[in-house]
């Protein structure tokens, strides 16, 4: 991590390092109190998302994230839009954040548009905050893959 890199920079390399499953770099770039809302039952530490990612990459070994429209709003905030898209190749687990194992469906995913805000601190990101839409979120993707969980509509 270079501490002179611009939001956008520290933003892009951590979307592209999730989508390659390089948890070392997405790590590097995470505070100790960074916190994932907005597409999970609850909100996630940076160990339950780096578990999330890891899990869903299992699964979805292809899993995008596609972020666009990105725009820094200040030097604390920016935000974008994600469209979330993969196909299911392995089966895999949620039991860490509470879920059932996921069966193998072989099915293609794709998420509706999903607006998304970063904070950050000192360079690094405290926030991924995900507003949820129908059709979104973990719910969304598992409903795609055939797995509807009343806990979690």
């Amino acid at each position: 991590m270079n501490s002179r890199e611009s939001n956008t920079d520290i933003v892009l390399n951590v979307m592209n390092a999730l989508e390659v499953n390089d948890q070392e770099v997405v790590e590097s770039y995470l505070a100790e109190a960074f916190t994932f809302s907005g597409w999970t039952p609850q909100p996630l530490g940076k160990p339950g998302f780096l578990s999330l990612i890891t899990h869903l990459k299992e699964g979805i070994p292809g899993l995008i994230f596609n972020l666009h429209n990105i725009l820094e709003e200040d030097e604390t905030m920016l935000t974008g839009t994600l469209r979330i898209s993969g196909y299911q190749s392995q089966s895999f687990s949620l039991q860490d954040i509470g879920l059932p194992d996921v069966a193998l469906q072989g099915r293609s995913i794709a998420l509706p548009s999903e607006d998304v805000t970063y904070r950050f601190e000192q360079d690094q990101l405290v926030a991924f905050a995900i507003e949820p839409v129908p059709g979104s979120g973990l719910a969304g993707l598992l409903h795609q893959l055939g797995v509807d969980l009343p806990v979690i509509q």
